[in-house]
């Protein structure tokens, strides 16, 4: 009797690499990894790494209800993937909301996928005021404005952009920025720094070695890394360091960059991103050794000594688990403590679920409901008062 060499696990619709047909696919397994099987009547068989760990394929899928926007802002005529705009079929609000302000860049990183460099065009601020306007129609009030590019801190009208998006109701404003003009310009990051309370720099910060940034970007880049996050936290601008991993280049710091991220009160977060293989950067011979989320997770781990397990990691309802997973880490005592060992997240993922930000506001109801979870508010005669039960490593219940 014959055996295939795989497991089938599920069936799923994707799309042919080469003419972008829409064609049906089997999700197998093979030697533990996930791969999409499908055939183009035109091109054959083809077969797509998914996902390198099918444990964790299987851990990171779990149904929630969607928030969605308030209004859409394109038809269901052609069907998914080609009405995307966002149809009244999909799922989901716009977690992110990304403009590209210009082509422009300083750089021209060997991997960039937007294939960005020297003499690259500037979008005008009325054709920005009208996207930015677009997007607020849709979401009502939207989570996250995320000004990119190319590299965003050259558009000569990037101040004044920002200030527009501060002034609509959006709850965070993002600058997608390599540092570099940061770094030299105290003055522009004096301006930005007006708009702080909902400002934060999304820094691309691949490493604590220069091979990384050699590697990755064509040039040693860490001392002006070090120099712009000093910038900001002079002015004390919030940044989330970005961390483009390669499995060749730096896959063996993220640990390292976890732990750098965490000695300075100015950085909210790390965000780990899967290097991309389009662009400027070219497909790897061999698909199978290029990074995917289980890697970064279990890299993580096993570098930071007894830090985070891989049972602290969950998906993010709102985008595809194989692009993001989130671990909250609670910094308020003596070491830093994930999140669902001090309260079950997936119980109240109504405050996790649908959004990137977790606001001050999200903060206060996870520390509540925590509290009524470990034995009650403290409540006294005049009213709720401090808890008899504290957040680990917080003095009185602070937090």
């Amino acid at each position: 009797m014959n055996v295939r060499d795989y497991t089938f696990l599920g069936t799923t619709r994707s799309l042919c690499p080469q003419c972008r047909r829409l064609v049906d696919a089997k999700i197998i397994v093979r030697d533990g990894r996930v791969y999409f099987r499908k055939r183009c009547p035109e091109h054959g068989l083809i077969e797509d790494f998914v996902c390198s760990d099918v444990s964790y394929y299987d851990r990171s899928e779990f149904s929630q209800p969607a928030r969605t926007p308030r209004a859409y802002g394109a038809r269901s005529d052609k069907g998914c993937p080609y009405d995307c705009g966002l149809c009244p079929e999909h799922e989901q609000h716009t977690c992110i909301g990304l403009i590209e302000v210009t082509s422009n860049c300083n750089l021209k990183c060997p991997m960039c996928f937007a294939e960005s460099g020297p003499g690259g065009k500037n979008i005008d601020f009325e054709t920005y005021t009208r996207m930015v306007d677009r997007y607020v129609s849709l979401e009502g009030v939207a989570d996250v404005l995320q000004l990119s590019g190319g590299e965003p801190t050259l558009h000569p009208d990037l101040v004044r952009m920002v200030r527009y998006a501060y002034e609509q109701p959006i709850l965070a404003v993002m600058i997608n920025t390599n540092g570099i003009r940061l770094a030299h310009d105290p003055a522009l990051v004096a301006q930005l720094a007006e708009m702080r309370d909902r400002l934060e720099i999304y820094l691309q910060f691949d490493g604590l070695d220069d091979a990384a940034y050699k590697a990755l970007r064509g040039e040693a880049l860490l001392e002006t890394k070090l120099a712009a996050l000093e910038v900001l936290r002079k002015h004390d601008v919030r940044c989330t360091l970005v961390c483009t991993v390669d499995h060749n280049v730096n896959l063996h710091e993220v640990g390292r960059v976890l732990r750098f991220g965490l000695e300075r009160p100015g950085v909210r977060g790390v965000s780990y991103q899967l290097a991309t293989y389009c662009g400027r950067h070219l497909n790897p011979r061999d698909l199978e050794n290029r990074v995917t989320m289980p890697d970064v997770v279990k890299a993580i781990v096993s570098q930071t000594e007894g830090l985070v397990a891989e049972s602290d990691f969950y998906p993010l309802p709102c985008a595809h688990p194989n692009c993001h997973m989130m671990c909250y880490l609670y910094r308020g005592g003596a070491a830093p403590v994930p999140i669902n060992r001090i309260i079950d997240v997936r119980k109240h993922m109504d405050l996790i679920a649908n959004s990137v930000v977790f606001t001050p506001a999200r903060a206060r109801q996870l520390v509540s409901r925590y509290l009524e979870e470990a034995g009650g508010c403290g409540c006294g005669p005049n009213g709720c008062g401090p808890s008899s039960s504290p957040l680990p490593g917080a003095p009185g219940g602070g937090g």
